[in-house]
């Protein structure tokens, strides 16, 4: 995983946060009686960071994007006392977040499936998903496709 802009699809039991990256992942940890969801994500970030990355990335953003004239706006300003507190938080952040990501500006696309035992034999035999979870992930996707409507 990635920090970036793309759209994400990542897939949980219903009323928990522990999220896969793949529904292979997902079935293979899976069990029957499960009620599957997709979580789509425009964005996460994956922990632990390091407090001189975020401000490399700051510097870079802001100079790419015109803000500033110097590429090392915050390199240059920001003292070795705050990199190390910052670097606290982050590592804190890191050792409590379910999973190491932290999740940003997310929804849930509402289409939950139950897991069936039939599902967990196939997958075991083949490694590959059943026609049922293909079609329900086909659905997904086309639905993950469609504008987000103001509630």
């Amino acid at each position: 995983m990635e920090t970036n802009r793309q759209t994400v699809i990542l897939f949980r039991t219903k009323n928990t946060n522990y999220t896969y990256d793949t529904l292979n992942d997902y079935l293979f940890d899976s069990e029957a009686g499960n009620i599957l969801e997709a979580v789509e994500f425009d964005g996460f970030t994956k922990f632990p960071l390091l407090a001189t990355e975020i401000i490399d990335e700051a510097d870079w953003y802001l100079y790419e994007e015109g803000y500033i004239d110097e590429n090392d706006y915050y390199t240059g300003r920001v003292t070795p006392e705050e990199i190390e507190v910052l670097q606290k938080v982050l590592d804190l952040i890191a050792k409590y977040h379910n999973n190491g990501n932290i999740l940003i500006n997310g929804r849930t696309v509402h289409i939950p499936i139950a897991i069936r035992q039939e599902d967990i034999d196939y997958f075991n035999e083949t490694k590959k998903l059943s026609e049922r979870l293909r079609e329900w992930l086909r659905e997904v996707r086309k639905s993950s496709q469609k504008p987000l409507v103001a509630e």
